[in-house]
């Protein structure tokens, strides 16, 4: 059977042979009526190779409704997972949390802070540098002979020049060396107590302190002493 016709079916060369689309059940269905229009009635198709056609279509047909339902079915998972996050997340209102972070919250000025982080493995130099809002170094701390773990160092709320920095929002970032000045890979960690908990874009955010974590950033969850 000749299928010359089928570049002259009105177009369907293009829609069907897209190399940026996948063959679906409604372009194979226009594949198989194409075929019946240019076959020879003289030599019509064969009996045989019609209902295998037919098959596939129907197996094509099956495995694309499978797509969709599994498709669905992720989705609802998603959405499944996340009310349950967010149930969750109402339930640590005043408990103490460790997660990944960087940021600090400054609430007077000149006011202690606590920078923590993790160290991958021990440390001969350390350095932690605190940037404002803008993106500028205010302090540089410097540390030396650091052992591996989590670890925390005090900001007494100076800037480099021992001038007491103002209320608000910052961010640090700490680099670790060995003794021969290869570099320590180092996890920077916020930990705080949750006051309040946000629903951002339906995601729960917690707060600690002032610093907004999202829920999924979280490491350790502790229950407050009496």
């Amino acid at each position: 059977m000749e299928v010359q016709g089928v570049s002259g079916y009105g177009g369907a060369t293009g829609s069907i042979f897209n190399d940026s689309r996948i063959l679906g059940k409604d372009d194979f269905l226009k594949l198989l009526t194409v075929q019946l229009q240019h076959q020879d009635p003289l030599e019509p198709q064969d009996n045989t190779e019609m209902v295998a056609q037919l098959a596939q279509f129907s197996s094509l047909e099956q495995l694309e409704n499978m797509n969709q339902n599994l498709a669905s079915s992720l989705d609802l998972d998603l959405i499944l997972t996340q009310v349950l996050n967010n149930t969750a997340a109402a339930g640590l209102i005043g408990k103490s949390v460790l997660a990944h972070g960087d940021a600090l919250e400054i609430d007077s000025a000149g006011e202690d802070t606590t920078v923590n982080f993790d160290l991958a493995a021990n440390a001969e130099s350390l350095t932690v540098t605190i940037y404002d809002e803008s993106g500028a170094v205010v302090r540089m701390i410097e540390e030396t002979g650091m052992e591996a773990g989590r670890k925390s160092l005090e900001w007494d709320g100076k800037d480099s020049s021992g001038n007491d920095v103002s209320a608000g929002s910052y961010t640090f970032k700490v680099t670790a060396a060995d003794g021969e000045g290869n570099s320590i890979g180092v996890s920077p960690l916020v930990m705080g107590s949750v006051d309040v908990v946000k629903f951002v874009n339906g995601e729960a955010v917690l707060v600690l302190d002032g610093v907004e974590v999202s829920i999924s950033e979280i490491i350790e969850i502790y229950q407050e002493e009496a």
